[in-house]
């Protein structure tokens, strides 16, 4: 089956969608795959290297335009696959139904926290689902808040994000980071993710005075990069606790595993925010924790407890008030054969049940069932 994905979102640009599309299509034998989308910095080096075509617009947002709609047509003409597959349904879907109509091939799209945006327009969705062959969602949660929209109520198949098994795994050291960064054997509360208001970092920070009375030596270590760095600076000095905050910028993926492993805890206390439709719809970086062995504390909103076994894996708090994250983060802390034992459970249930190639055999199933 020859396979044409149409997706703004793609490596070398980094976030969840990019990741996603990625690593699922990297599942696909090589060469059947083609892959339609926009240029960011450093394309040319990360095309070289990936194991499908990959034709690229000169744009770097690619939007359902009437020049875009006219090149894809040209060159789905040229090729004949056998599907098109949206990486993210919305907006980009809005160019499925002229495609099948037109052309007469089946589209597929996936959905992730993207498409709730979609649903603030009574109808918009609808038009997308109307004429697709396959819908997917990354939860249960945005199976339910996405399917209705749609149209596609209870028909929607359940396809979450993999986890790279093969460099997420409890043996991964993280000596190097914890040199790096001059943690030496301090308690460690890692986060790895975007620099927004929706991931909780700015919690974690508010939760780390109440730790520190418990817990006298605790670091927090804060991967990643995004709009909200300043913000999250300044309110580290206001609390206090500037000097056990360790902002590591952008970490290149290679050396994900370790810094997720140098936390004794993951924790990102994601939340709902813009009543509901700016949420977590799953939170790979959960099952990425567990898979290092570590305990991983999930915010209750969206998907994201779903990436998380309650007491088993890891804790699920309130993701609204510092207190109940403080006090999840120390009893982890202070009990490490809990924390052991949770960190053992996670990454057993990651490497069974949550692998990428799992996740693409389910995929292919999908698809074949297209023709």
């Amino acid at each position: 089956m020859n396979l044409f994905v149409v997706t703004n979102d793609f490596p070398p640009r980094i976030g969840g969608i990019n990741y996603y599309v990625d690593q699922m299509m990297r599942r696909f034998a090589p060469g059947s795959v083609t892959i339609f989308t926009s240029r960011f910095a450093g394309w040319e080096a990360f095309d070289r290297e990936y194991p499908h075509e990959v034709i690229r617009l000169e744009t770097e947002m690619m939007l359902p335009s009437p020049a875009v709609r006219r090149r894809l047509h040209q060159e789905l003409r040229s090729r004949k696959p056998d599907v098109v597959v949206f990486g993210a349904t919305w907006p980009l879907g809005h160019m499925g139904p002229a495609i099948t109509r037109k052309l007469g091939i089946p589209y597929a799209g996936f959905t992730h926290g993207l498409e709730l945006t979609g649903t603030l327009v009574p109808g918009l969705l609808r038009h997308i689902g109307r004429d697709a062959a396959l819908l997917t969602a990354v939860s249960e949660w945005a199976r339910k808040a996405l399917g209705p929209s749609f149209g596609w109520d209870g028909r929607m198949e359940l396809l979450p994000s993999g986890i790279d098994t093969d460099q997420f795994h409890a043996g991964v050291s993280d000596a190097v980071v914890r040199e790096r960064h001059a943690l030496g054997s301090a308690p460690v509360v890692c986060c790895v993710s975007r620099l927004v208001a929706r991931k909780g970092q700015d919690l974690l920070i508010r939760a780390l005075p109440a730790v520190a009375r418990q817990v006298p030596d605790v670091r927090l270590l804060i991967v990643g990069i995004g709009p909200y760095e300043a913000t999250l600076r300044k309110l580290a000095a206001d609390t206090g606790v500037a000097d056990r905050v360790i902002f590591t910028g952008a970490a290149p993926y290679a050396e994900l595993p370790a810094y997720f492993r140098a936390g004794d805890v993951f924790a990102m206390p994601c939340r709902l925010r813009w009543f509901g439709f700016d949420v977590e719809a799953l939170g790979a970086v959960f099952l990425q924790g567990a898979a290092v062995g570590r305990p991983v504390i999930a915010g209750n909103s969206g998907g994201a407890p779903e990436a998380v076994k309650p007491g088993e894996t890891g804790l699920v708090v309130d993701p609204t008030r510092p207190g109940p994250l403080a006090e999840a983060i120390t009893s982890l802390l202070q009990d490490r054969e809990r924390a052991e034992r949770m960190g053992r459970a996670g990454a057993e249930w990651v490497h069974q049940e949550w692998t990428w190639e799992h996740m693409a055999d389910r995929l292919k199933g999908f698809l074949a069932r297209i023709h």
